[in-house]
């Protein structure tokens, strides 16, 4: 199959214009003008710190998994240990802490899977996967202020069957999953 190749050019920033930083959430509004000349304003953008997801894998081959409330969707998810990465932390360190603080366990190998962007068309960020391995229960949770997180072990099998119930459903953890399976194939 041959595809043509298009020359594509990205969109001028004119103007931008933060509207809330906080804590939680760094939103603003930026006037676009598009290669055609057409303008889009406001186009909002949220600057998002990146995330780390972990694939924490125990000497059974099963993996550890988290369970919390979702406000946004009102909701209780199944996903992969993880969270945002601390300015001025390095990846893996981040990844690390947040297996820690979220289950107490602490890993042996650490392999860096790849990354993905969370929502390229609206937020900033990356999320960057890793595989643990040699797990071994280190302390209790440490958990934040706005946790209560309840950690589990699962199959790969039982994931799988968890994701066709829609009860391991966030997109993100999802691929993050699934690139650590085909990069433990390959």
């Amino acid at each position: 199959m041959t595809t043509e190749r298009k020359v594509m050019k990205p969109w001028r920033t004119a103007r931008s214009e933060s509207l809330i930083r906080d804590q939680w959430l760094s939103l603003r509004a930026d006037t676009c003008e598009l290669p055609s000349g057409a303008v889009i304003s406001p186009y909002y953008v949220l600057e998002e710190r990146d995330w780390v997801h972990v694939f924490a894998e125990d000497d059974q081959g099963r993996v550890l998994l988290v369970r919390q409330y979702r406000h946004g969707a009102n909701t209780f998810c199944t996903e992969l240990p993880g969270g945002v990465v601390d300015a001025g932390e390095a990846l893996l360190d981040a990844a690390k802490r947040e297996l820690l603080e979220e289950t107490g366990y602490a890993a042996e190998t650490w392999t860096a899977i790849g990354k993905t962007f969370a929502n390229p068309a609206r937020q900033t960020n990356c999320v960057h996967i890793f595989l643990a391995r040699g797990l071994r229960a280190q302390s209790g949770q440490a958990l934040d202020a706005s946790e209560d997180i309840a950690f589990s072990f699962a199959s790969v099998a039982e994931i799988k069957a968890m994701i066709a119930r829609f009860e391991f459903s966030q997109s993100l953890h999802i691929a993050s999953f699934y690139m650590v399976l085909e990069a433990r194939v390959a």
